[in-house]
């Protein structure tokens, strides 16, 4: 800085001093261009307040998004051109549930119930990032865009006219030391300077067409996601509403404690039901055959050994309570003596010292009815 540039500051200085300290009266700028001051420092916190919590709104994790930021730059720093997106919530929770439904499996209503859960959450999730890139492009660029610019500029004005108040103001009260030149210099330029800055803060306040555009950008973009959240999740709803009518509607099973018996030979064990001792005993003169637990079968897993048949019989994949006379009851697992088929959807058969009709949806065939 120069040395007549250093006296400048000085004398601003000074004159700013005696204003605040002793009272000293600098001259008055008018009332609109005051008004205008005022409302474009509030427009400046505005602008400051409005990008900090849209952003918060957007991505709420501060520690996550300080994270990016660091490895972004670290990326730039190697050339490297990777990016990483803010990990969403409803992306994080849909993940653990999709991977829990995985480990229970498709088998279990629970375990399906998750992974549909799990894969809408992540459509919300990607939803989500649709608004992000547009909440950004449409209304945060706008406004740092705005900070960036205009404001900039009208706060780099604001400040050039009171410098230049404040030197005309010290040259005025040191006026008969100063020539009348210099001073109605120092005028000029103040004028100038407040023309200037009063245009360019009239230009920003006539501007709420773009401000209020934007606005509307913001809830079009917020309207959309909300709308497209609302179709997944009304299709999700939907969804587990069928899988819990058709859960209520399955047949309910008991548990059935089993008796194990270890064979004389000590090579293994062998499951029997109780019902089967009462309902078949056996007999020194008949030869017996072991009929191994269908594939596929509910009950198949209960046991992982053979059974021991020597006559028609079944097994029962569900509790059956009776809703006529005629109707046997029976739990779920019970061996059930096959006596005959009355029609294609009923079976006739003893459980113990109690005989009836049973559903033939209800029961496993072990040793089918001999063919007519």
């Amino acid at each position: 800085m120069s040395v007549s540039g250093m006296k400048k500051q000085l004398h601003k200085a000074s004159q700013f001093l005696n204003e605040r300290l002793m009272g000293a009266e600098g001259t008055k700028l008018d009332e609109d261009f005051l008004k205008m001051e005022k409302t474009v420092t509030v427009i400046n916190v505005l602008l400051a307040e409005l990008l900090s919590r849209t952003t918060d709104l957007l991505q709420p994790n501060r520690a996550y998004r300080a994270k990016l930021s660091m490895l972004s730059t670290v990326s730039r720093i190697r050339g490297q051109a990777r990016t990483m997106g803010y990990p969403q919530t409803e992306a994080m929770l849909g993940e653990c549930m999709l991977f829990y439904g995985q480990e229970l499996g498709a088998t279990s209503e629970f375990g399906g119930a998750l992974m549909a859960v799990g894969v809408a959450l992540q459509q919300v999730s990607q939803t989500k990032d649709i608004l992000d890139v547009s909440i950004k492009q449409t209304f945060i660029d706008p406004l740092q865009e705005l900070q960036r610019s205009e404001m900039k500029e009208i706060k780099y004005q604001l400040k050039k006219v009171n410098g230049r108040r404040l030197d005309f103001d010290y040259k005025k009260g040191r006026r008969g030391k100063v020539a009348a030149k210099e001073l109605h210099l120092a005028w000029d330029k103040f004028i100038t300077s407040k023309e200037l800055a009063e245009r360019s803060m009239f230009v920003l306040l006539q501007s709420d067409v773009d401000r209020i555009g934007q606005l509307d950008a913001l809830i079009a973009a917020l309207l959309d996601y909300h709308c497209n959240a609302q179709r997944i999740l009304l299709g999700l709803q939907g969804d587990l509403q069928a899988r819990l009518t058709a859960a209520s509607n399955k047949p309910a099973r008991r548990f059935r404690s089993k008796k194990i018996q270890v064979g004389d030979d000590h090579s293994g064990t062998v499951g029997f039901y109780h019902q089967l001792s009462a309902a078949a005993p056996r007999s020194s003169g008949k030869q017996f055959m072991v009929v191994p637990s269908k594939p596929g079968s509910p009950i198949s897993s209960y046991v992982d050994c053979g059974l021991v048949l020597n006559q028609p019989c079944c097994r029962a994949m569900y509790s059956f309570m009776p809703n006529r006379e005629g109707e046997l009851d029976f739990n779920e697992g019970d061996i059930i003596i096959l006596t005959g088929q009355v029609e294609s959807n009923w079976y006739e058969g003893t459980l113990g010292d109690r005989s009836g009709l049973l559903p033939v949806s209800y029961v496993d065939v072990l040793v089918p009815l001999p063919l007519p």
